[in-house]
């Protein structure tokens, strides 16, 4: 509910952008612009992404581009529940065995399809991208209730909580008490090399052809060496299909004569 609601907005945003573009003949001249350093924050259909890109300018209408980015990856079926039968507010995910993280680095080619002619416009640019992948899975711990007894002076129940992974010792929600400390398990990360490829398109909004102010959206497909273990409870699988939409900004380089 909450990504469709998002998606709306966004869609509703460019909508009224393009109604803008009727206005009035931009007064900046067009320039030559040069090198594009920019980033970039995605919403993705099981995470979300931070981008760093740098962009080459090959011609008035292409580029070469290089990407670094970190993203958080989800299984399809991860839901977070509570423990129902403690007063306790830390909500986690059961039968979840890794947190899975990735870093990428990526070359491709943007092109200008259709540039901006008045001012307010949209330009639209469309790019493919190929690239390698390094999973990061980090073990998954949580607080699982060890004993219990009670305590005859304050007459209440003491517990005593322990940090495990998951197993098959855990058999049911109330069997843990709520998630352990996200840093739990850093030391013991282990590493997925893999594969991706990304086609996008971008509405470039800017007032001015030395920034950027972009909405992005599109599909990335990732493949890594083997089953990426995500959930005890559920199947696991190497490949990915990702939807994305997200916001860049930054800035591009001018020819000096032309400042």
């Amino acid at each position: 509910m909450c990504r469709s609601y998002i998606y709306t907005v966004v869609l509703l945003f460019l909508l009224t952008v393009v109604a803008r573009s009727q206005g009035d003949l931009i007064n900046e001249d067009r320039i030559v612009t040069y090198n594009e350093n920019s980033y970039a924050a995605y919403l993705n259909s099981n995470g979300f992404s931070l981008q760093y890109r740098f962009g080459k300018r090959m011609d008035g209408y292409k580029k070469h581009i290089f990407d670094v980015d970190f993203s958080h990856i989800k299984h399809p079926k991860e839901f977070k529940v509570r423990n129902p039968y403690y007063d306790n507010q830390k909500r986690f995910v059961f039968g979840k065995l890794n947190t899975f993280m990735t870093l990428r680095g990526g070359w491709g080619i943007q092109k200008e399809q259709f540039s901006k002619q008045d001012k307010g416009g949209v330009s639209i640019k469309y790019y493919y991208q190929v690239g390698v992948s390094l999973g990061l899975l980090k073990p998954v711990y949580y607080e699982v209730v060890d004993s219990a007894r009670i305590d005859p002076i304050r007459n209440e129940v003491l517990l005593y909580i322990g940090n495990k992974k998951f197993s098959s010792d855990i058999h049911s929600v109330s069997d843990i008490y709520g998630r352990s400390s996200f840093f739990n398990g850093f030391g013991e990360m282990s590493l997925v090399p893999g594969a991706f490829g990304k086609l996008g398109i971008s509405f470039e909004y800017s007032g001015s052809y030395k920034y950027i102010n972009a909405i992005e959206t599109g599909v990335m497909f990732d493949v890594y060496s083997k089953s990426v273990p995500i959930m005890d409870t559920e199947n696991n699988s190497r490949f990915f299909i990702t939807l994305f939409i997200g916001y860049r900004f930054g800035k591009v380089g001018i020819r000096k004569d032309e400042l």
